[in-house]
C-alpha cells in the first residue's frame, strides 16, 4: 500500500474493446494502491456520424453503435467485478462536442486520469483525441503502456523548461510520488536566458522539490539526433524512473515544444508511464 495520501479519486477512460481491458486492470490496481475510488468512462465511437446524410444508414449505424456500447460497457463491468476498490462505470458516445464535457464533468473531480496507450484502443485516432481533450481538464493525465504494472512511485523524471506548464508538472510530481522519492529534473538542450551568474536551469525547482523531502537532481541532456521527446523518454527509461511527468501544451505558441511536437510524439509512443499536465 502506498504512503501517498494525495490520490483519492481516479478516472480511467477506455473504449471497452478487448485491447482496453489491460488498461482497466491497470486502473483498478492503481486505485487499489491508494484505496481510491475509481470511475471508468467507456467511450464508444458513434458510427452514425459517417452516415448522417442517409436517414436509413444513419438509423442502422445508430443501432450498431448502441449494440457496441452495451457490449463494451458489459465487458468493463464484468472485468471490474470483485475489484478491491469502489468502481463506477459510465458510458459515452464519442463526438466532437461531448469530449470537452467529459473532461469537465469527470476530470475536474479526479486527482488523476488514466488512459491506455498505444495498442489499448480499437481506434488510434480516438485514443489521441481523448488524451488531448482530457489534458485541458486541468487534471494530470497518465498514458499507460500495456506492460506497466502499477506500484508506488519512488522515482520520477520531470521534464523541465521553466514554462508555466512545467511548474504545474512539478507540483504534480509532489502529489504523485512517495515520501523521500528521487526526482530527476531533466533539462533538454540549453534554455533561453541561461546566463553566467544565474542558477543553472532546473536548479531552483530542484531545491524546491528537495525542501519537500525528496531527493532532486538536475540532469542536462542533449536532444542530439533523437529529438526532445525521444531524449526525455530515453533518459527516464534508462534511469529506471517509474514515471515521466511533463507539462503539455495543445495550442498557440508551444506547438514546437509540447503538444504540437513533443507531447504529440510522447502520446504516440510510450516506454514508461507518462503524465501530462496542462
Amino acid at each position: 500500500m502506498s504512503k501517498n495520501i494525495s490520490i483519492k479519486d481516479v478516472l480511467a477512460v477506455v473504449d471497452g474493446t478487448p485491447a482496453s481491458l489491460t488498461g482497466v486492470d491497470q486502473a483498478v490496481a492503481y486505485a487499489g494502491l491508494y484505496d481510491a475510488t475509481l470511475a471508468i468512462v467507456v467511450v464508444t465511437e458513434n458510427l452514425a456520424w459517417a452516415a448522417a446524410v442517409d436517414p436509413m444508414a444513419y438509423a442502422e449505424a445508430m443501432e450498431a453503435s448502441e449494440a457496441q456500447r452495451k457490449e463494451h460497457v458489459a465487458a468493463v463491468r464484468e472485468r471490474v467485478a470483485g475489484a478491491p476498490v469502489h468502481v463506477e462505470v459510465h458510458a459515452l458516445f464519442e463526438a466532437p462536442g461531448l469530449l470537452p464535457g467529459l473532461a469537465k464533468a469527470e476530470g475536474q473531480y479526479a486527482d488523476i486520469v488514466l488512459v491506455p496507450g498505444t495498442g489499448g484502443w480499437q481506434s488510434d485516432g480516438l485514443r489521441r483525441h481523448i488524451t488531448e481533450a482530457l489534458m485541458f481538464a486541468g487534471v494530470p493525465t497518465m498514458v499507460m503502456p500495456a506492460a506497466w504494472r502499477p506500484a508506488p512511485i519512488t522515482h520520477a523524471a520531470l521534464g523541465w523548461n521553466a514554462s508555466l506548464e512545467a511548474f504545474r508538472a512539478a507540483r504534480t510530481v509532489l502529489d504523485l510520488v512517495e515520501p523521500g522519492a528521487t526526482v530527476d529534473v531533466v533539462v533538454v538542450d540549453s534554455l533561453d536566458g541561461d546566463k553566467s551568474g544565474q542558477p543553472a536551469p532546473g536548479t531552483r525547482i530542484a531545491r524546491h522539490i528537495t525542501r519537500h523531502g525528496h531527493n532532486a537532481l538536475v540532469h542536462a541532456i542533449a536532444s542530439a539526433e533523437h529529438g526532445t521527446s525521444a531524449a526525455l523518454q530515453l533518459f527516464a527509461f534508462e534511469s529506471r524512473a517509474d514515471v515521466l511527468v511533463i507539462g503539455g501544451y495543445g495550442r498557440s505558441r508551444a506547438l514546437e515544444f509540447i503538444l504540437g511536437g513533443v507531447t504529440r510524439e510522447l502520446i504516440a509512443h510510450q516506454r514508461l508511464p507518462i503524465v501530462f499536465v496542462h
